[in-house]
Protein backbone atom coordinates (compact mmCIF):
# COMPACT_ATOMS: atom_id res chain seq x y z
CA UNK A 1 0.00 0.00 0.00
CA UNK A 2 1.41 3.39 -0.99
CA UNK A 3 2.18 6.16 1.48
CA UNK A 4 -0.30 8.34 -0.42
CA UNK A 5 -3.12 5.87 0.16
CA UNK A 6 -2.20 5.39 3.83
CA UNK A 7 -2.41 9.14 4.34
CA UNK A 8 -5.83 9.26 2.65
CA UNK A 9 -7.19 6.49 4.82
CA UNK A 10 -5.92 8.10 8.00
CA UNK A 11 -7.48 11.42 7.03
CA UNK A 12 -10.89 9.95 6.26
CA UNK A 13 -11.57 7.40 9.00
CA UNK A 14 -13.53 10.02 10.92
CA UNK A 15 -16.19 10.29 8.22
CA UNK A 16 -16.40 6.63 7.22
CA UNK A 17 -19.21 5.73 9.60
CA UNK A 18 -21.23 8.74 8.47
CA UNK A 19 -20.70 8.10 4.76
CA UNK A 20 -21.47 4.42 4.81
CA UNK A 21 -24.36 4.94 7.16
CA UNK A 22 -25.87 6.89 4.29
CA UNK A 23 -25.18 4.10 1.81
CA UNK A 24 -26.68 1.43 4.01
CA UNK A 25 -29.80 3.50 4.61
CA UNK A 26 -30.72 3.93 0.94
CA UNK A 27 -33.81 1.99 0.00
CA UNK A 28 -35.05 0.74 -3.33
CA UNK A 29 -35.89 3.55 -5.68
CA UNK A 30 -39.18 3.66 -7.56
CA UNK A 31 -39.19 3.25 -11.31
CA UNK A 32 -40.69 5.95 -13.49
CA UNK A 33 -43.14 5.24 -16.31
CA UNK A 34 -40.42 3.47 -18.26
CA UNK A 35 -40.55 0.55 -15.83
CA UNK A 36 -36.79 0.84 -15.49
CA UNK A 37 -35.51 1.07 -11.94
CA UNK A 38 -33.26 3.94 -11.03
CA UNK A 39 -29.87 2.82 -9.71
CA UNK A 40 -29.85 1.91 -6.04
CA UNK A 41 -26.80 3.17 -4.22
CA UNK A 42 -26.80 0.55 -1.56
CA UNK A 43 -24.77 -2.28 -0.15
CA UNK A 44 -25.73 -5.87 0.55
CA UNK A 45 -27.83 -6.01 3.69
CA UNK A 46 -26.96 -8.18 6.64
CA UNK A 47 -29.12 -11.26 7.16
CA UNK A 48 -31.25 -10.43 10.17
CA UNK A 49 -32.71 -13.92 10.62
CA UNK A 50 -32.47 -14.65 14.35
CA UNK A 51 -31.80 -18.31 13.59
CA UNK A 52 -28.52 -17.46 11.92
CA UNK A 53 -25.31 -17.17 13.93
CA UNK A 54 -24.21 -13.66 14.75
CA UNK A 55 -21.14 -12.68 12.78
CA UNK A 56 -18.57 -10.20 13.90
CA UNK A 57 -19.07 -6.76 12.37
CA UNK A 58 -16.15 -6.25 10.03
CA UNK A 59 -17.09 -2.69 9.04
CA UNK A 60 -18.93 -1.13 6.12
CA UNK A 61 -19.41 -3.10 2.93
CA UNK A 62 -18.21 -1.30 -0.17
CA UNK A 63 -19.72 -1.33 -3.62
CA UNK A 64 -17.32 -3.38 -5.72
CA UNK A 65 -17.21 -4.05 -9.46
CA UNK A 66 -16.83 -7.52 -10.94
CA UNK A 67 -13.32 -6.87 -12.20
CA UNK A 68 -10.23 -9.06 -12.13
CA UNK A 69 -7.14 -8.11 -10.17
CA UNK A 70 -5.05 -6.23 -12.69
CA UNK A 71 -1.77 -4.35 -12.72
CA UNK A 72 -1.85 -1.84 -15.57
CA UNK A 73 1.81 -0.88 -15.05
CA UNK A 74 1.21 2.85 -14.80
CA UNK A 75 -0.87 3.08 -17.97
CA UNK A 76 -2.56 6.47 -18.42
CA UNK A 77 -6.15 7.22 -19.34
CA UNK A 78 -7.11 10.72 -20.47
CA UNK A 79 -10.60 12.24 -20.24
CA UNK A 80 -11.63 15.21 -22.36
CA UNK A 81 -13.78 17.29 -20.00
CA UNK A 82 -15.31 20.73 -19.91
CA UNK A 83 -12.78 23.37 -18.88
CA UNK A 84 -12.93 26.90 -17.41
CA UNK A 85 -14.85 28.21 -20.45
CA UNK A 86 -17.91 26.53 -18.93
CA UNK A 87 -17.81 28.51 -15.66
CA UNK A 88 -20.06 26.75 -13.11
CA UNK A 89 -20.33 23.79 -15.47
CA UNK A 90 -16.60 23.10 -15.54
CA UNK A 91 -15.79 19.47 -14.77
CA UNK A 92 -15.06 18.76 -11.13
CA UNK A 93 -15.72 15.03 -10.86
CA UNK A 94 -12.99 13.29 -12.89
CA UNK A 95 -9.66 14.62 -11.65
CA UNK A 96 -8.35 17.02 -8.97
CA UNK A 97 -4.72 17.70 -8.12
CA UNK A 98 -5.03 17.79 -4.33
CA UNK A 99 -7.40 17.86 -1.39
CA UNK A 100 -8.86 21.20 -0.30
CA UNK A 101 -11.47 20.24 2.35
CA UNK A 102 -14.36 20.62 -0.11
CA UNK A 103 -16.38 17.37 0.01
CA UNK A 104 -16.70 16.69 -3.71
CA UNK A 105 -13.11 17.67 -4.48
CA UNK A 106 -11.74 15.44 -1.74
CA UNK A 107 -13.99 12.52 -2.70
CA UNK A 108 -12.64 12.66 -6.26
CA UNK A 109 -9.08 12.77 -4.95
CA UNK A 110 -9.66 9.79 -2.63
CA UNK A 111 -11.45 7.76 -5.28
CA UNK A 112 -8.69 8.24 -7.82
CA UNK A 113 -5.90 7.59 -5.33
CA UNK A 114 -7.52 4.34 -4.21
CA UNK A 115 -7.97 3.10 -7.78
CA UNK A 116 -4.53 4.19 -8.94
CA UNK A 117 -3.00 2.33 -6.02
CA UNK A 118 -5.17 -0.75 -6.46
CA UNK A 119 -4.79 -1.18 -10.24
CA UNK A 120 -1.67 0.85 -11.02
CA UNK A 121 -3.14 3.13 -13.68
CA UNK A 122 -3.13 6.92 -13.86
CA UNK A 123 -6.19 9.12 -14.38
CA UNK A 124 -5.65 12.35 -16.31
CA UNK A 125 -7.87 14.97 -17.90
CA UNK A 126 -7.63 17.66 -20.54
CA UNK A 127 -9.88 20.71 -20.01
CA UNK A 128 -11.83 21.33 -23.18
CA UNK A 129 -12.62 24.73 -24.65
CA UNK A 130 -16.05 25.97 -25.66
CA UNK A 131 -15.43 24.01 -28.88
CA UNK A 132 -15.08 20.72 -27.00
CA UNK A 133 -17.06 18.72 -29.58
CA UNK A 134 -14.65 19.84 -32.29
CA UNK A 135 -11.70 18.89 -30.08
CA UNK A 136 -13.13 15.40 -29.68
CA UNK A 137 -13.78 15.06 -33.42
CA UNK A 138 -10.27 16.18 -34.31
CA UNK A 139 -8.72 13.57 -32.03
CA UNK A 140 -10.96 10.81 -33.39
CA UNK A 141 -10.60 11.66 -37.08
CA UNK A 142 -6.85 12.21 -36.91
CA UNK A 143 -6.28 8.88 -35.25
CA UNK A 144 -4.17 10.47 -32.52
CA UNK A 145 -6.67 9.26 -29.91
CA UNK A 146 -5.55 11.88 -27.43
CA UNK A 147 -8.62 11.11 -25.30
CA UNK A 148 -9.94 7.71 -24.33
CA UNK A 149 -13.15 9.18 -22.85
CA UNK A 150 -15.06 12.26 -24.00
CA UNK A 151 -17.45 14.05 -21.66
CA UNK A 152 -19.38 16.73 -23.53
CA UNK A 153 -22.90 17.90 -22.79
CA UNK A 154 -25.80 15.68 -23.86
CA UNK A 155 -26.47 17.47 -27.14
CA UNK A 156 -22.80 17.46 -28.17
CA UNK A 157 -22.35 13.81 -27.21
CA UNK A 158 -25.42 12.92 -29.27
CA UNK A 159 -23.88 14.77 -32.22
CA UNK A 160 -20.74 12.63 -31.90
CA UNK A 161 -22.91 9.52 -31.79
CA UNK A 162 -24.87 10.56 -34.87
CA UNK A 163 -21.62 11.06 -36.79
CA UNK A 164 -20.58 7.53 -35.95
CA UNK A 165 -17.67 8.47 -33.70
CA UNK A 166 -18.60 6.58 -30.52
CA UNK A 167 -18.40 2.94 -29.49
CA UNK A 168 -21.34 0.85 -28.38
CA UNK A 169 -20.72 0.76 -24.64
CA UNK A 170 -22.47 -2.59 -24.37
CA UNK A 171 -19.59 -4.12 -26.33
CA UNK A 172 -16.78 -2.45 -24.37
CA UNK A 173 -14.93 -5.04 -22.32
CA UNK A 174 -15.33 -4.86 -18.53
CA UNK A 175 -18.31 -2.48 -18.65
CA UNK A 176 -21.41 -3.91 -16.99
CA UNK A 177 -24.27 -1.51 -17.75
CA UNK A 178 -26.66 -3.49 -15.56
CA UNK A 179 -24.85 -2.42 -12.39
CA UNK A 180 -26.43 0.03 -9.96
CA UNK A 181 -23.68 2.62 -10.38
CA UNK A 182 -24.71 3.24 -14.02
CA UNK A 183 -27.82 5.41 -14.30
CA UNK A 184 -30.40 2.98 -15.64
CA UNK A 185 -32.79 5.75 -16.71
CA UNK A 186 -30.07 7.32 -18.85
CA UNK A 187 -29.39 3.92 -20.40
CA UNK A 188 -33.10 3.52 -21.15
CA UNK A 189 -33.40 6.98 -22.68
CA UNK A 190 -30.26 6.78 -24.80
CA UNK A 191 -30.35 3.19 -26.05
CA UNK A 192 -31.43 2.63 -29.67
CA UNK A 193 -31.79 -0.83 -31.15
CA UNK A 194 -29.97 -2.34 -28.20
CA UNK A 195 -26.97 -0.02 -28.63
CA UNK A 196 -25.89 2.48 -25.99
CA UNK A 197 -23.39 5.02 -27.27
CA UNK A 198 -23.47 7.33 -24.26
CA UNK A 199 -24.93 7.45 -20.77
CA UNK A 200 -23.98 8.55 -17.26
CA UNK A 201 -23.55 7.16 -13.80
CA UNK A 202 -22.11 7.69 -10.35
CA UNK A 203 -18.68 8.72 -11.65
CA UNK A 204 -20.16 12.10 -12.65
CA UNK A 205 -22.23 14.60 -10.68
CA UNK A 206 -23.20 16.69 -13.71
CA UNK A 207 -26.54 14.97 -14.32
CA UNK A 208 -27.45 15.71 -10.70
CA UNK A 209 -26.43 19.34 -11.08
CA UNK A 210 -28.46 19.63 -14.31
CA UNK A 211 -31.71 18.26 -12.84
CA UNK A 212 -34.54 20.81 -12.87
CA UNK A 213 -36.06 21.58 -9.46
CA UNK A 214 -38.10 24.13 -7.53
CA UNK A 215 -37.02 25.91 -4.36
CA UNK A 216 -39.28 27.90 -2.05
CA UNK A 217 -38.79 30.80 0.34
CA UNK A 218 -39.72 29.58 3.83
CA UNK A 219 -40.15 33.08 5.24
CA UNK A 220 -42.61 34.16 2.53
CA UNK A 221 -44.50 30.88 2.85
CA UNK A 222 -44.93 31.46 6.59
CA UNK A 223 -45.95 35.12 6.17
CA UNK A 224 -48.57 34.14 3.59
CA UNK A 225 -49.85 31.31 5.82
CA UNK A 226 -49.70 28.83 2.98
CA UNK A 227 -49.87 25.05 3.13
CA UNK A 228 -46.78 23.01 3.84
CA UNK A 229 -45.47 22.02 0.38
CA UNK A 230 -43.53 19.10 1.84
CA UNK A 231 -46.77 17.57 3.09
CA UNK A 232 -48.38 18.18 -0.29
CA UNK A 233 -45.57 16.36 -2.04
CA UNK A 234 -45.69 13.38 0.29
CA UNK A 235 -49.47 13.08 -0.01
CA UNK A 236 -49.34 13.21 -3.83
CA UNK A 237 -51.23 16.51 -3.88
CA UNK A 238 -48.38 18.65 -5.20
CA UNK A 239 -50.00 19.45 -8.55
CA UNK A 240 -49.93 22.21 -11.16
CA UNK A 241 -53.21 23.63 -9.82
CA UNK A 242 -51.95 23.69 -6.23
CA UNK A 243 -48.71 25.37 -7.27
CA UNK A 244 -50.57 28.00 -9.28
CA UNK A 245 -52.96 28.68 -6.40
CA UNK A 246 -50.03 29.40 -4.08
CA UNK A 247 -48.24 31.45 -6.71
CA UNK A 248 -51.23 33.77 -7.12
CA UNK A 249 -51.31 34.41 -3.37
CA UNK A 250 -47.56 35.05 -3.38
CA UNK A 251 -47.58 37.63 -6.19
CA UNK A 252 -47.74 41.33 -5.20
CA UNK A 253 -47.35 44.63 -7.00
CA UNK A 254 -44.99 46.05 -4.38
CA UNK A 255 -44.63 49.53 -5.85
CA UNK A 256 -48.32 49.88 -6.71
CA UNK A 257 -47.76 51.00 -10.29
CA UNK A 258 -50.21 48.48 -11.71
CA UNK A 259 -47.55 46.54 -13.64
CA UNK A 260 -45.61 43.47 -12.55
CA UNK A 261 -41.91 44.12 -13.04
CA UNK A 262 -39.27 41.49 -12.41
CA UNK A 263 -36.75 43.74 -10.70
CA UNK A 264 -39.25 45.52 -8.46
CA UNK A 265 -42.24 43.37 -7.55
CA UNK A 266 -42.93 40.08 -5.78
CA UNK A 267 -43.72 36.97 -7.81
CA UNK A 268 -45.09 33.52 -7.24
CA UNK A 269 -42.22 32.09 -9.28
CA UNK A 270 -38.87 33.37 -10.52
CA UNK A 271 -37.43 31.27 -13.33
CA UNK A 272 -36.41 31.22 -16.97
CA UNK A 273 -37.50 29.48 -20.14
CA UNK A 274 -36.22 26.04 -19.20
CA UNK A 275 -39.14 25.69 -16.80
CA UNK A 276 -41.31 25.21 -19.90
CA UNK A 277 -39.21 22.09 -20.47
CA UNK A 278 -39.23 21.09 -16.83
CA UNK A 279 -43.02 21.26 -16.53
CA UNK A 280 -43.44 19.26 -19.73
CA UNK A 281 -41.58 16.36 -18.14
CA UNK A 282 -42.94 16.81 -14.64
CA UNK A 283 -46.51 16.48 -15.90
CA UNK A 284 -45.83 13.08 -17.39
CA UNK A 285 -44.69 13.84 -20.95
CA UNK A 286 -41.78 12.74 -23.09
CA UNK A 287 -40.72 13.70 -26.61
CA UNK A 288 -39.79 10.10 -27.34
CA UNK A 289 -40.24 6.71 -25.74
CA UNK A 290 -38.58 3.42 -26.58
CA UNK A 291 -40.84 0.93 -28.36
CA UNK A 292 -41.06 -2.77 -27.55
CA UNK A 293 -38.70 -3.32 -30.51
CA UNK A 294 -36.10 -1.10 -28.85
CA UNK A 295 -36.36 1.93 -31.13
CA UNK A 296 -37.52 5.48 -30.31
CA UNK A 297 -40.97 6.69 -31.24
CA UNK A 298 -42.52 10.13 -30.83
CA UNK A 299 -44.84 10.29 -27.85
CA UNK A 300 -46.14 13.88 -27.67
CA UNK A 301 -49.28 13.54 -29.74
CA UNK A 302 -51.68 12.18 -27.13
CA UNK A 303 -54.75 13.18 -25.16
CA UNK A 304 -52.65 14.57 -22.29
CA UNK A 305 -50.73 17.20 -24.21
CA UNK A 306 -53.44 19.88 -24.33
CA UNK A 307 -53.83 19.77 -20.54
CA UNK A 308 -50.07 20.02 -20.08
CA UNK A 309 -49.95 23.05 -22.36
CA UNK A 310 -52.83 24.74 -20.49
CA UNK A 311 -51.30 24.14 -17.04
CA UNK A 312 -47.84 25.24 -18.15
CA UNK A 313 -49.16 28.48 -19.65
CA UNK A 314 -51.14 29.08 -16.45
CA UNK A 315 -48.01 28.70 -14.30
CA UNK A 316 -45.80 30.78 -16.59
CA UNK A 317 -48.27 33.70 -16.77
CA UNK A 318 -46.24 36.92 -16.53
CA UNK A 319 -48.56 38.27 -13.83
CA UNK A 320 -47.37 35.62 -11.38
CA UNK A 321 -44.03 34.48 -12.87
CA UNK A 322 -40.90 36.53 -13.41
CA UNK A 323 -39.31 34.88 -16.45
CA UNK A 324 -35.89 36.50 -16.77
CA UNK A 325 -32.20 35.76 -17.13
CA UNK A 326 -30.51 33.49 -14.62
CA UNK A 327 -28.80 36.30 -12.70
CA UNK A 328 -31.93 38.43 -12.26
CA UNK A 329 -34.14 35.54 -11.14
CA UNK A 330 -31.52 34.41 -8.64
CA UNK A 331 -31.37 37.92 -7.21
CA UNK A 332 -35.18 38.08 -7.06
CA UNK A 333 -35.27 34.90 -4.97
CA UNK A 334 -32.43 36.01 -2.71
CA UNK A 335 -34.18 39.34 -2.08
CA UNK A 336 -37.31 37.52 -0.85
CA UNK A 337 -39.34 38.65 -3.87
CA UNK A 338 -40.20 35.18 -5.16
CA UNK A 339 -42.12 32.50 -3.34
CA UNK A 340 -40.80 29.77 -5.67
CA UNK A 341 -37.65 29.56 -7.76
CA UNK A 342 -37.18 27.24 -10.73
CA UNK A 343 -33.63 26.29 -11.68
CA UNK A 344 -31.16 23.42 -11.87
CA UNK A 345 -30.17 21.60 -8.71
CA UNK A 346 -26.74 23.22 -8.88
CA UNK A 347 -28.44 26.48 -7.87
CA UNK A 348 -28.93 25.11 -4.36
CA UNK A 349 -25.18 25.49 -4.01
CA UNK A 350 -25.21 28.91 -5.67
CA UNK A 351 -27.67 30.11 -3.02
CA UNK A 352 -25.38 29.03 -0.18
CA UNK A 353 -25.08 32.61 1.13
CA UNK A 354 -28.80 33.41 1.03
CA UNK A 355 -29.94 34.81 4.38
CA UNK A 356 -33.52 33.52 4.26
CA UNK A 357 -34.06 29.81 4.73
CA UNK A 358 -35.28 27.93 1.69
CA UNK A 359 -36.49 24.44 0.89
CA UNK A 360 -36.21 22.17 -2.15
CA UNK A 361 -39.22 20.71 -3.97
CA UNK A 362 -40.00 18.41 -6.88
CA UNK A 363 -41.78 19.95 -9.84
CA UNK A 364 -45.55 19.40 -9.70
CA UNK A 365 -47.55 16.60 -11.26
CA UNK A 366 -50.33 17.33 -13.74
CA UNK A 367 -52.94 16.12 -11.26
CA UNK A 368 -53.37 13.71 -8.38
CA UNK A 369 -54.08 10.86 -10.81
CA UNK A 370 -50.49 11.01 -12.07
CA UNK A 371 -48.68 8.23 -10.26
CA UNK A 372 -45.11 9.56 -10.04
CA UNK A 373 -43.25 12.83 -9.95
CA UNK A 374 -40.82 13.26 -12.85
CA UNK A 375 -37.83 15.49 -13.53
CA UNK A 376 -36.02 16.76 -16.57
CA UNK A 377 -32.25 16.50 -16.87
CA UNK A 378 -31.11 19.56 -18.79
CA UNK A 379 -28.83 18.99 -21.80
CA UNK A 380 -26.09 20.74 -19.79
CA UNK A 381 -25.45 17.37 -18.17
CA UNK A 382 -22.26 15.58 -19.25
CA UNK A 383 -22.42 12.10 -20.74
CA UNK A 384 -19.76 9.41 -21.01
CA UNK A 385 -18.65 8.44 -24.52
CA UNK A 386 -15.78 6.24 -25.73
CA UNK A 387 -14.32 7.01 -29.18
CA UNK A 388 -14.58 4.13 -31.65
CA UNK A 389 -11.17 5.00 -33.08
CA UNK A 390 -9.35 3.34 -30.18
CA UNK A 391 -7.52 0.06 -30.63
CA UNK A 392 -9.19 -2.95 -29.04
CA UNK A 393 -6.78 -3.18 -26.10
CA UNK A 394 -7.16 0.56 -25.41
CA UNK A 395 -10.94 0.26 -25.50
CA UNK A 396 -10.76 -2.63 -23.03
CA UNK A 397 -8.48 -0.62 -20.72
CA UNK A 398 -10.90 2.29 -20.93
CA UNK A 399 -13.83 0.04 -20.01
CA UNK A 400 -11.90 -1.30 -17.03
CA UNK A 401 -11.13 2.18 -15.72
CA UNK A 402 -14.68 3.45 -16.23
CA UNK A 403 -16.20 0.46 -14.45
CA UNK A 404 -13.82 0.81 -11.51
CA UNK A 405 -14.40 4.58 -11.27
CA UNK A 406 -18.18 4.24 -11.35
CA UNK A 407 -18.19 1.61 -8.61
CA UNK A 408 -15.75 3.48 -6.38
CA UNK A 409 -17.69 6.70 -6.93
CA UNK A 410 -20.65 5.05 -5.21
CA UNK A 411 -18.46 4.72 -2.14
CA UNK A 412 -17.02 8.24 -2.18
CA UNK A 413 -18.42 10.71 -4.69
CA UNK A 414 -22.12 9.95 -4.27
CA UNK A 415 -22.10 10.39 -0.47
CA UNK A 416 -19.94 13.49 -0.76
CA UNK A 417 -22.26 15.17 -3.25
CA UNK A 418 -25.55 13.90 -1.95
CA UNK A 419 -25.12 13.73 1.80
CA UNK A 420 -22.24 15.98 2.77
CA UNK A 421 -22.30 18.74 0.16
CA UNK A 422 -26.01 19.18 -0.57
CA UNK A 423 -27.75 17.96 2.56
CA UNK A 424 -25.15 18.80 5.15
CA UNK A 425 -23.73 22.07 3.94
CA UNK A 426 -26.28 23.83 1.76
CA UNK A 427 -29.77 22.51 2.42
CA UNK A 428 -31.60 24.08 5.32
CA UNK A 429 -33.86 21.33 6.73
CA UNK A 430 -34.39 17.60 7.05
CA UNK A 431 -37.44 17.60 4.76
CA UNK A 432 -35.36 18.84 1.83
CA UNK A 433 -33.42 15.59 2.03
CA UNK A 434 -36.63 13.64 1.41
CA UNK A 435 -37.46 15.92 -1.50
CA UNK A 436 -34.00 15.36 -2.96
CA UNK A 437 -34.58 11.62 -2.76
CA UNK A 438 -37.75 11.98 -4.84
CA UNK A 439 -36.12 14.31 -7.36
CA UNK A 440 -33.05 12.19 -8.07
CA UNK A 441 -35.03 8.97 -8.24
CA UNK A 442 -37.41 10.29 -10.90
CA UNK A 443 -35.09 11.81 -13.50
CA UNK A 444 -35.91 11.29 -17.18
CA UNK A 445 -33.57 11.22 -20.15
CA UNK A 446 -35.08 11.66 -23.59
CA UNK A 447 -33.19 11.31 -26.87
CA UNK A 448 -35.92 13.16 -28.80
CA UNK A 449 -35.62 16.09 -26.40
CA UNK A 450 -31.80 16.12 -26.38
CA UNK A 451 -31.67 16.09 -30.19
CA UNK A 452 -34.78 18.29 -30.63
CA UNK A 453 -35.77 16.26 -33.69
CA UNK A 454 -37.28 18.49 -36.37
CA UNK A 455 -37.61 21.35 -33.84
CA UNK A 456 -40.79 19.64 -32.66
CA UNK A 457 -40.19 20.42 -29.01
CA UNK A 458 -39.15 23.99 -29.81
CA UNK A 459 -42.45 24.41 -31.67
CA UNK A 460 -44.32 23.05 -28.66
CA UNK A 461 -42.69 25.59 -26.34
CA UNK A 462 -43.36 28.45 -28.76
CA UNK A 463 -47.08 27.68 -28.70
CA UNK A 464 -47.20 27.40 -24.92
CA UNK A 465 -45.57 30.83 -24.67
CA UNK A 466 -48.55 32.14 -26.64
CA UNK A 467 -50.87 30.53 -24.06
CA UNK A 468 -52.08 28.18 -26.76
CA UNK A 469 -53.08 24.56 -26.18
CA UNK A 470 -53.40 23.89 -29.90
CA UNK A 471 -50.95 21.05 -30.29
CA UNK A 472 -52.55 19.87 -33.53
CA UNK A 473 -51.06 22.83 -35.39
CA UNK A 474 -47.65 22.14 -33.86
CA UNK A 475 -47.84 18.51 -34.91
CA UNK A 476 -48.92 19.41 -38.43
CA UNK A 477 -46.04 21.84 -38.81
CA UNK A 478 -43.18 19.88 -37.27
CA UNK A 479 -43.98 16.17 -37.07
CA UNK A 480 -42.83 15.21 -40.57
CA UNK A 481 -39.41 16.77 -40.00
CA UNK A 482 -39.23 15.21 -36.54
CA UNK A 483 -40.00 11.75 -37.90
CA UNK A 484 -37.38 12.17 -40.61
CA UNK A 485 -34.78 13.21 -38.04
CA UNK A 486 -35.72 10.32 -35.77
CA UNK A 487 -35.43 7.82 -38.61
CA UNK A 488 -32.04 9.28 -39.51
CA UNK A 489 -30.93 8.70 -35.93
CA UNK A 490 -32.18 5.11 -36.02
CA UNK A 491 -30.30 4.51 -39.28
CA UNK A 492 -27.11 5.96 -37.75
CA UNK A 493 -27.37 3.56 -34.82
CA UNK A 494 -27.98 0.62 -37.15
CA UNK A 495 -24.66 1.35 -38.86
CA UNK A 496 -22.75 1.14 -35.58
CA UNK A 497 -21.07 -2.31 -35.36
Amino acid sequence: MSAKLIRIISLTMAIMIFVFGFLASCGEKPADETNVKTPVNTVEEENEDAAQPVEEDTGPKLTTPNLPDMNWNGREITFLVRGPDYNEWESQDIYVAEENSEPVNDAVYKRNAILEDRYNFIIKQVPGTSAIQSQAEKSILSGTNAYQVVMCNTEETNNLAMKGYLSDLRKVSYLDLSREYWDQNSIYGFTVGGKTLFMTGDLSIMANDATWIFMFNKSLLKDLQLEDPYALVKSGKWTADKLCEMMRIGSKDLNGDGAMKGKEDQFGLATHDSTFDGLFFSMGMRVSNISSEGYPELSLNNERIAQVMDKTAMIMDKEITFNGDWQDIGKCFEEDRALFYGEVLQCVIRRRNMDTDFGVLPLPKLDEMQENYAHMVHVTACMVGVPNSLEDDETAFTGFVLESMAAESTNWLVPAYYTIALEGKFMRDEESKDMLDIILKTRRYDLGYAANWGSLFTGYVSNVKKASSDFASVWDKYSAKAITAMEKAIDAYREIP
